[in-house]
């Protein structure tokens, strides 16, 4: 099986001794790692090494009576600008006494939709560190792994660092992460990326029980970045603000009609869904109020009454400790703890 975005991976449940994975990857620049969880908790994570495929022994001499639930997940999300970026897991080995069992049932299934932050970026390494390499990600550890885990659930996660709703942190307006929505992995073009599937239609069968989308902190971002052009002589696009420091109409009628529009894909896709926007593990003054009115107007419009918006705790507010803290200015432990807190809640509430 090929791994695409962050936290995809492979649960097993086993009676064996000891646990092999044959994995293999490629890459120019980007590097995928990748965590190994044994019942609930982490065990190792690790760089998986560039090349042919390689045995890795990811458990040793448990006891063989006991079933044990473990889960791989890819800590580094898909990396369009690396086109030969790839991870691959061939084969389980166990044991020779050893046996597979029959995978426990998950309670729901949920997806997550989002940009760094549900990628798991900063959430490896401390508050100091500042390079944009990949062992900072930790897909395994986000808010959206961390609800998964707290409910029981199958989950699976859409998500690309800097890109938004309708544009990307610098105003790109090509960035941005629905046009890839109903694709397996649509943000990666390169042909190699291509014939691994990742343009293929994404099969969502009778979709998800909970779609939650955590979008717009870029959106909001690119308002004080300046002006994006396409390529190198092509036209500047200026995101606009009043003189009051708000959104300006045009922009606010973009945003407004993103929204709406991408939330039509997502029920299109996922007819039983409740659909949770939220946002704030990043302080925003500007997008907030405009995906509200998205939402609202989506719901007035529609009749569809399964949309909720939830405000999460902002980094800003609660980490103190260096601990609390995450790399490259992301959320971190605590904030991303909160949030799968906030949304637990949420979901058993609605259940």
């Amino acid at each position: 099986m090929v791994l695409f975005w962050a936290a995809s991976g492979l649960e097993l449940n086993v009676k064996s001794s000891n646990v092999y994975l044959l994995l293999s990857s490629d890459y120019d620049t980007s590097e995928p790692w990748i965590s190994v969880y044994i019942n609930g908790r982490v065990i190792s994570r690790f760089m998986v090494e560039k090349g042919e495929q390689k045995w890795v022994c990811i458990a040793r001499n448990m006891n063989k009576e006991n079933e044990n639930t473990i889960i791989i997940y890819k800590d580094t999300q898909a990396m369009p600008g690396d086109p030969h970026h790839s991870l691959f897991i061939h084969e389980v080995g166990l044991s020779e006494e050893g046996s597979f069992i029959a995978p426990k049932p998950h309670n729901l299934k949920l997806e997550f939709v989002g940009d760094s932050i549900t990628s798991g970026e900063g959430l490896a390494g401390g508050p100091d560190e500042w390079d944009w390499i990949t062992q900072y990600f930790d897909g395994s550890c986000t808010y959206a792994a961390q609800t998964a885990r707290m409910l029981n659930a199958d989950f699976n996660v859409v998500s690309q660092s800097g890109w938004g709703i309708c544009w990307a942190w610098d105003g790109n307006r090509n960035n941005k992460i629905p046009p890839y929505y109903e694709q397996i992995c649509g943000v990666c073009t390169d042909v190699y990326q291509k014939s691994l599937g990742s343009q293929e239609p994404y099969d969502f069968k009778n979709g998800s029980d909970f779609v939650i989308v955590n979008l717009g902190t870029n959106d909001n971002g690119a308002f004080y970045q300046p002006p994006w052009q396409e390529k190198e002589f092509g036209d500047k696009y200026k995101l606009n603000l009043n003189e009051d420091g708000s959104v300006a109409e045009k922009e606010s009628k973009i945003i407004i009609g993103g929204v709406k529009d991408f939330l039509q894909v997502i029920r299109k896709n996922n007819p039983k869904a409740i659909i949770i926007w939220c946002w704030g593990m990043c302080k925003l003054q500007l997008v907030p109020p405009l995906i509200k009115s998205g939402v609202e107007e989506y719901k007035s419009e529609s009749g569809d009454n399964n949309v909720y918006t939830i405000e999460l705790d902002s980094m800003e507010d609660v980490e103190i400790l260096d601990e609390d803290k995450g790399s490259r200015g992301h959320p971190g432990p605590k904030t991303h703890k909160l949030a799968a807190t906030k949304l637990y809640n949420f979901i058993k509430a609605h259940c």
